[in-house]
């Protein structure tokens, strides 16, 4: 069922405010916290988040207004090509980090060799970071403002329809589809499902030998924000998988371009699912909220009975803070 346009606006409204508060409240404690700032399972987590909060404040808000007014927030062909770039470039920089997030914490949990020195540490941890954050920025500039484009923009469609730039070649386009959606989807969710097998099946064989302790918070960390796109963002990706094998663009179209469009909640998810899945951004929340309402008490009515004075007079009393 197609999903009516007020009804995307609201509920991107809705998703995209507590969606940046979490994101800057966990990039704030990720980076002042020395701790959590060092911790190396963390790092991914931290380009991530800022990769959502980009991608919020730019293609959300822009998505927003698309959606109120059924017109691109300016009616020029630069603009257009900033948004689709700002589009591509930083969802698949966070589904490539999210899939190499997935095969990182094999390494973390089961071969803690590979980040043993600093070479190692560089090679396997890293220099894989940088690789997967630049790589789609680098490419999109190549696809968006060096490739000429024949597309012309129409002001009344989402990205003003600049997303055919991408597959004018057919050798861009199945490689777009493939390395840049299609992979890095299956990746998450494969080694996902891969860490739960290793990790209770070493908890079983190895017993008490097997520190479940250590190894809890780097494997719900994960799972937390592979669910997200097993859920979100798997299922269209079957189906793209499917029509580029051959299957007719009739089959699950509406289902397609609904579920594409329930993909925008992986980033309005990822920094409230960080908060939800680590106890110590969870302690650092709940002692802010704390604070919170300790500097801003709430005024209370009490009833108190009335004195009266003489002559058939009352004395009135004042409101308590509580």
């Amino acid at each position: 069922m197609a999903i009516p346009i007020i009804l995307r606006f609201w509920l991107l409204l809705i998703f995209m405010i507590p969606s940046i508060l979490s994101s800057i409240f966990c990039l704030y404690y990720f980076l002042v916290d020395r701790t959590l700032r060092k911790a190396l399972n963390n790092h991914v987590i931290i380009f991530i988040l800022f990769l959502c909060l980009l991608y919020n404040i730019t293609d959300i808000i822009w998505l927003i207004h698309y959606f109120r007014t059924s017109s691109s927030l300016s009616s020029t062909r630069i603009f257009c090509l900033i948004w689709v770039y700002s589009d591509y470039a930083s969802y698949v920089s966070i589904s490539c980090l999210t899939a190499w997030a997935s095969v990182e914490r094999h390494i973390l949990i089961f071969h803690q060799n590979l980040t043993a020195t600093q070479t190692k540490r560089f090679l396997f941890h890293y220099l894989p970071l940088i690789i997967f954050s630049a790589y789609p920025f680098i490419y999109y500039i190549v696809i968006f403002f060096i490739l000429p484009c024949k597309t012309v923009p129409d002001y009344t469609m989402p990205r003003c329809g600049l997303v055919n730039c991408v597959y004018e070649n057919a050798s861009i386009g199945l490689w777009d589809g493939l390395a840049n959606n299609i992979i890095p989807s299956f990746i998450i969710v494969i080694f996902s499902l891969a860490l739960i097998g290793r990790v209770w099946y070493n908890k079983y064989r190895m017993g008490q030998r097997f520190q479940w302790r250590n190894y809890k918070k780097l494997t719900v960390q994960l799972l937390s924000i592979s669910v997200l796109y097993s859920a979100f963002l798997f299922p269209p990706m079957l189906l793209y998988t499917a029509y580029s094998a051959g299957l007719s663009y009739d089959v699950g179209a509406e289902f397609y371009s609904s579920s594409l469009f329930f993909s925008y909640f992986v980033t309005l998810l990822i920094p409230c699912v960080c908060i939800v899945s680590l106890p110590e951004l969870r302690t650092k929340l709940y002692k802010v909220t704390r604070m919170y309402r300790r500097v801003n008490p709430i005024i209370s009515m009490r009833m108190l009975p009335i004195s009266r004075l003489g002559d058939g007079r009352t004395a009135r009393v004042a409101p308590v803070l509580s």
